[in-house]
């Protein structure tokens, strides 16, 4: 059974395409680290803020804490890897997953 949402719950267009333009960029930069690997070190960066900013799109309560446990479950759920490895290439999701962790224990 379908619930309807409020006007407050919906996205407006700006904010989705903000979200959908930030995860275009963040799976362009994955898919370049997955064919290149060697460009993790110059991207690992952009990867991060660009996977933060989308999850603070979607998420307005987002924390480190939230982030970390949303990539920990990218490790373990075949769903959140066939997202990204089907998006940016085979490997990208434990790329993902090791670059913010990387990043959230600084």
């Amino acid at each position: 059974m379908e619930e309807k949402m409020t006007k407050a719950d919906q996205f407006t267009d700006e904010k989705y395409n903000l979200m959908k333009q930030t995860e275009a960029d963040l799976i362009r930069d994955l898919q370049a680290v997955v064919k290149e690997p060697e460009k993790e070190a110059e991207l690992s960066a952009e990867i991060f803020k660009k996977h933060q900013k989308w999850l603070q799109i979607i998420m307005p309560n987002y924390s480190p804490e939230i982030h970390l446990g949303i990539v920990s479950a990218y490790d373990t759920d075949t769903r959140y890897q066939s997202y990204y490895d089907d998006k940016a290439g085979k490997g990208a999701t434990k790329i993902l997953s090791r670059i913010v962790k990387k990043h959230l224990a600084k």
